[in-house]
């Protein structure tokens, strides 16, 4: 081989190596997606779906994103993050244009998996296959996984202290409880001696992630009359979903211990 052509392959050489390197560069640094691919709502319930959140129903999530670079044929699928599985496929051989989010870049789950069946709580997240550019795109990071939770909260008040007030002494009542899943929740009060039976006569919200709240022994701002009061606390996830305590009202007898309040 003579000194040129050895020069030449191995210019050759180098460019294609070169040319290697920095399609792996790209492959590691290019971003191919955008539109903030997040999943909305980003928890689901597909058993017991309900309106919430500015009209959306709790049933199903939507992703939507565009192409940056080309456009190019995309099959989406989700991916649970327990186990790494492909439970849907949820668009295949779709079309995306360069730029266009919707309606090219807009997919739907309805928390079910290819076989019908509603997915297993837990954590999904969807998978992009760019079928020319032979990418395949996990959005995975932080915010982009959907949650299906098929189980509403279980929350419990835990004690009322003190259980006797007098009407107007200004006594503020402590109310302790459980299983509001780090969410706020309603406390309700209900008036349980009158006749007819129970009836809602008071409502206040919670603080948020807490575990503690107050009522300060009055109903439509003067002192809540004499008699006896039942306290109870509806919360609701966010899957819209609602867990009330108690369960039904009124409760049987003797369920629900240390959950009233007698003012006299």
């Amino acid at each position: 081989m003579s000194r040129l052509t050895t020069s030449a392959f191995a210019v050759l050489v180098a460019a294609t190596i070169g040319a290697f390197f920095f399609t792996q560069h790209l492959k590691v640094t290019t971003p191919l997606l955008a539109g903030t691919p997040r999943p909305v709502p980003g928890v689901i319930d597909p058993l017991h779906g309900v309106p919430c959140m500015q009209g959306r129903n709790s049933a199903s999530t939507t992703i939507s994103f565009y192409l940056l670079h080309r456009a190019d044929t995309v099959d989406v699928y989700i991916v649970s993050a327990g186990t790494g599985s492909i439970v849907r496929a949820v668009a295949t051989g779709r079309h995306m244009r360069k730029g266009v989010r919707n309606p090219d870049g807009v997919f739907h789950w309805n928390g079910r998996e290819d076989n019908g069946q509603v997915a297993p709580d837990g954590n999904y997240y969807f998978r992009v296959a760019l079928i020319h550019q032979g990418r395949t795109i996990d959005l995975d990071a932080a915010g982009q996984t959907v949650k299906v939770k098929t189980t509403p909260p279980h929350p419990v008040i835990a004690s009322v202290t003190p259980s006797l007030i007098s009407s107007g002494s200004g006594t503020r009542v402590t109310i302790r409880y459980a299983g509001n899943e780090g969410r706020g929740g309603t406390i309700r009060i209900y008036r349980t001696d009158g006749p007819g039976g129970p009836r809602l006569v008071k409502s206040f919200l919670t603080p948020w992630n807490g575990h503690t709240a107050i009522w300060d022994g009055t109903i439509n701002g003067r002192p809540a009359p004499a008699g006896t009061y039942l306290v109870g606390l509806d919360v609701t996830d966010a899957a819209c979903d609602t867990g009330h305590f108690p369960v039904r009202i009124p409760p049987p007898p003797g369920t629900i211990p240390n959950t009233t309040v007698t003012v006299s």
